[in-house]
Protein backbone atom coordinates (compact mmCIF):
# COMPACT_ATOMS: atom_id res chain seq x y z
CA UNK A 1 0.00 0.00 0.00
CA UNK A 2 2.96 2.27 0.92
CA UNK A 3 4.56 2.18 -2.99
CA UNK A 4 0.93 2.97 -4.25
CA UNK A 5 0.53 6.39 -1.81
CA UNK A 6 4.27 7.42 -3.06
CA UNK A 7 3.24 7.03 -6.69
CA UNK A 8 0.49 8.92 -5.83
CA UNK A 9 2.35 11.53 -4.33
CA UNK A 10 5.07 11.56 -7.07
CA UNK A 11 2.07 12.35 -9.53
CA UNK A 12 0.31 15.03 -7.48
CA UNK A 13 4.08 16.82 -7.22
CA UNK A 14 4.38 16.29 -10.83
CA UNK A 15 1.15 17.64 -11.67
CA UNK A 16 1.99 20.88 -9.78
CA UNK A 17 5.63 21.48 -11.19
CA UNK A 18 3.86 21.27 -15.18
CA UNK A 19 1.31 23.56 -13.78
CA UNK A 20 3.78 26.37 -12.28
CA UNK A 21 6.12 26.16 -15.28
CA UNK A 22 3.41 25.55 -18.07
CA UNK A 23 5.28 28.46 -20.32
CA UNK A 24 8.17 26.92 -20.23
CA UNK A 25 8.18 25.02 -23.54
CA UNK A 26 10.24 21.80 -24.69
CA UNK A 27 11.99 24.31 -27.43
CA UNK A 28 13.21 26.94 -24.82
CA UNK A 29 14.51 23.78 -22.78
CA UNK A 30 16.24 22.10 -25.48
CA UNK A 31 17.66 26.21 -26.75
CA UNK A 32 18.89 26.24 -22.89
CA UNK A 33 20.44 23.05 -22.48
CA UNK A 34 22.28 23.70 -26.41
CA UNK A 35 23.31 27.37 -25.67
CA UNK A 36 27.00 28.31 -24.38
CA UNK A 37 27.18 28.43 -20.57
CA UNK A 38 29.60 31.10 -20.28
CA UNK A 39 28.36 33.54 -22.91
CA UNK A 40 25.11 32.41 -23.95
CA UNK A 41 24.55 35.48 -26.50
CA UNK A 42 26.98 37.49 -28.56
CA UNK A 43 27.67 41.38 -28.57
CA UNK A 44 25.22 41.74 -31.00
CA UNK A 45 22.37 39.05 -28.52
CA UNK A 46 22.58 36.52 -30.89
CA UNK A 47 22.51 32.97 -30.39
CA UNK A 48 26.02 31.51 -29.06
CA UNK A 49 26.00 27.44 -29.75
CA UNK A 50 27.98 25.57 -26.84
CA UNK A 51 31.41 24.84 -28.27
CA UNK A 52 31.57 21.22 -26.71
CA UNK A 53 28.32 19.91 -28.39
CA UNK A 54 29.56 21.56 -31.70
CA UNK A 55 32.76 19.71 -31.82
CA UNK A 56 31.25 16.87 -30.93
CA UNK A 57 28.61 17.17 -33.91
CA UNK A 58 31.87 18.30 -36.34
CA UNK A 59 33.30 15.11 -35.43
CA UNK A 60 30.71 13.03 -35.38
CA UNK A 61 30.00 14.63 -39.49
CA UNK A 62 33.65 13.75 -40.13
CA UNK A 63 33.67 9.81 -39.19
CA UNK A 64 30.09 9.33 -40.89
CA UNK A 65 31.48 10.78 -43.99
CA UNK A 66 34.55 8.90 -43.49
CA UNK A 67 32.50 5.84 -42.99
CA UNK A 68 30.28 6.83 -45.91
CA UNK A 69 33.06 7.28 -47.98
CA UNK A 70 35.20 3.62 -47.26
CA UNK A 71 31.50 1.72 -47.57
CA UNK A 72 30.18 3.17 -51.12
CA UNK A 73 34.12 2.78 -52.43
CA UNK A 74 34.29 -0.73 -52.07
CA UNK A 75 36.38 -2.89 -54.50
Amino acid sequence: MKANTQLGEMHDRLNDFHRQHSMEGLGDALLMYVEDPLKPRDEHGGFRVNPILLLLAIVFALVFGTFLFFSMVQS
